[in-house]
């Protein structure tokens, strides 16, 4: 993820998010997002799997 600009805004003046992320390509909404869950969930690779094992009669 690029964070080597910023931009400042008055409050009022501000965009609305879902603008920006319109006008973003796909592969830097990806990438926002795979920052975001490295946040969330530490630096885990993938999503935990759960398995149920059972019994057939």
């Amino acid at each position: 993820m690029d964070r080597s600009s910023a931009k400042v805004f008055k409050i009022d003046e501000e965009p609305k998010s879902y603008e920006y992320w319109l006008t973003q390509s796909p592969q830097k909404r990806l990438e926002a997002i795979e920052f975001l869950r490295q946040q969330y969930h530490g630096a885990q690779s993938r999503l935990q799997r759960v398995y149920r094992i059972t019994k057939l009669k």
